[in-house]
């Protein structure tokens, strides 16, 4: 690599780092809410509501009559997760929250949480087809279904804390 390229690999990492938004299309709305969550740590994160009453305060700003509804602030959280793989991770142990993922550390236990979710979620689907509609287990669209059940049960066995 010459030098030139790695003086332009350094100053890219460097804005990013500086400003992570840079780059990325956000919608004003979308913005406010990712600088908030820049703002927030894990001693210190931002909750659903604050995050409304912040953006109550400027409705005008965003073109609002009210402000937005709990679900409307997750929905952006996970459109600044989804579309735009930034690290915003929560927790909804005191203090409860979401912030910017400042270290590997963070992101592994956020990830862990995250998985023992999504995992749980499957396995109560799975049950629930198997218990009420049985002919519908092992039909192709519901085969990740049974996937996340088969592993769900599985690691239950090997670590009855984490299927919990």
């Amino acid at each position: 690599m010459t030098a030139i390229a790695e003086q332009r690999n350094f100053e890219t990492f460097e804005s990013e780092l500086l400003n992570p938004l840079r780059g990325h299309y956000l919608t004003p709305l979308e913005s406010y809410v990712a600088s908030l969550l820049l703002d927030a740590s894990k001693e210190r994160p931002i909750d659903n509501e604050s995050i409304r009453c912040s953006i109550g305060l400027r409705l005008t700003e965003f073109h609002l009559r009210r402000a937005p509804d709990q679900r409307t602030i997750k929905m952006i959280v996970r459109a600044l997760r989804k579309e735009h793989a930034f690290p915003i991770i929560s927790s909804r142990k005191r203090p409860a929250g979401y912030w910017w993922c400042h270290s590997a550390e963070e992101m592994k236990d956020f990830v862990e949480t995250f998985r023992s979710q999504a995992l749980d979620e499957l396995h109560t689907v799975s049950r629930m087809l198997r218990q009420n509609f049985p002919a519908l287990v092992g039909q192709s669209r519901f085969a990740d279904f049974e996937i996340a059940f088969d592993g769900f049960q599985k690691s239950a066995e090997q670590d009855p804390q984490s299927a919990m």
